[in-house]
């Protein structure tokens, strides 16, 4: 990575969007998870369980994180760093269980965001998580370059996390639109930041560009395809 001055503003930047993410996810997932745990109103497998509760871990841990760094206790926040790697590829493998589990369950997705086929929602889902899991194994890479390794770290979330818990907020469920323009709006906030602080972009975010170009259209394109589905029978078998 090019080198890349930090500003003064960094800290609390990268902290405001750790908050704001996981005040968006929760929301979300409380939209339609919380309901369906507080009322029995639907049955809830122990592998979503489980993912929900690996993914709560780690929202709790970006927070934590940034909030370290924030108040300048970065030998902590290194300390913790181990923590999140290993967590991240436990949501690897829980996260790709959550879609098969869904894909079994029947589901093609929420409104808005719908398949044909439960075939293209678990692709989808198990990209998702994919593209969160190589975003954080490049920040830990990164991990001794802080202006590449905090913007991937943000990426990963951003990229990974938000767009399923922004496709179920209350009042934008339902609608592609605001769904996709508060998807874009969320991968864009780094960036622009970048580019009112610095004049240019940091590198590190081509990795985020790059999975936004090419991950939607490979899974559209690849989710009618026989291959995936036979692929996808013999995960959900």
């Amino acid at each position: 990575m090019s080198s890349f001055a930090s500003h003064p503003a960094d800290r609390t930047f990268y902290a405001t969007m750790s908050v704001v993410a996981v005040v968006v996810i929760v929301t979300g997932f409380a939209n339609t998870y919380g309901p369906k745990v507080l009322t029995g109103s639907a049955p809830v497998s122990t592998v979503i369980h489980l993912h929900a509760a690996l993914f709560a871990l780690w929202l709790v841990l970006f927070v934590t994180q940034t909030l370290l760094v924030l108040r300048s206790q970065v030998q902590a926040h290194m300390r913790l760093g181990p923590a999140g790697l290993g967590l991240a590829g436990l949501m690897l493998v829980s996260g790709v269980a959550a879609a098969i589990e869904s894909g079994r369950a029947g589901h093609k997705g929420i409104p808005g965001v719908e398949f044909p086929n439960r075939e293209g929602f678990l692709l989808l889902n198990v990209a998702s998580v994919c593209v969160f899991a190589a975003l954080v194994a490049a920040g830990w890479w990164w991990r001794r370059r802080p202006q590449a390794h905090k913007r991937l770290m943000l990426a990963a979330t951003v990229a990974g996390l938000m767009p399923p818990g922004i496709s179920r907020l209350p009042g934008v469920a339902g609608h592609d639109g605001a769904i996709a323009g508060l998807a874009v709006a969320f991968l864009l906030i780094g960036p622009a930041y970048d580019l009112a602080t610095r004049r240019r972009i940091h590198p590190a975010y081509a990795a985020l560009l790059l999975s936004v170009v090419i991950v939607p259209p490979v899974v559209l394109q690849l989710s009618g395809t026989e291959a995936w589905r036979a692929v996808a029978a013999l995960l959900m078998r």
